[in-house]
């Protein structure tokens, strides 16, 4: 599993549910041209996101893998997402509960995705995911 950099980059991780919701309560209850962003609040980084994903699979720790950082990676993207709670929105999944609904499905499509994983994509991954040494 690959994770960039040393994985202490964060995002704010949203279910894609909640994510959802929050575009319909923007599209209805929002202003005309005013922007809204869509958070849950909460930071999050790339090795609590792995370790998440690896516990739900049953999987060890071992398959990490560190590797090179993106050029101009943003080690933190922040939101403020207090114009779409001023409109009624708020999350409603946690980001357990969404990493385990989000694992549960890809386990259950495998149809869907196991497809995509084969010739560009593998050149893509031997690629732009090399190995490197953190410490």
């Amino acid at each position: 599993m690959p994770i960039y950099g040393d994985g202490g980059a964060v995002r704010d991780y949203l279910y894609v549910e909640d994510h959802a919701r929050g575009i319909d309560c923007a599209l209805r209850s929002g202003a005309t041209g005013m922007d809204y962003n869509i958070g849950a609040g909460g930071e999050t980084d790339g090795i609590t996101v792995a370790d998440t994903v690896l516990r739900l699979l049953g999987k060890p720790s071992s398959l990490k893998q560190f590797v090179r950082d993106r050029l101009g990676h943003d080690r933190r993207y922040a939101l403020d997402s207090t114009r779409l709670s001023g409109l009624g929105w708020a999350p409603t999944v946690t980001f357990e509960s969404g990493m385990e609904r989000t694992v549960a499905w890809f386990l259950e499509h495998q149809d869907w995705w196991r497809p995509l994983k084969s010739g560009e994509f593998w050149e893509f991954y031997q690629r732009n995911y090399k190995p490197v040494q953190v410490g």
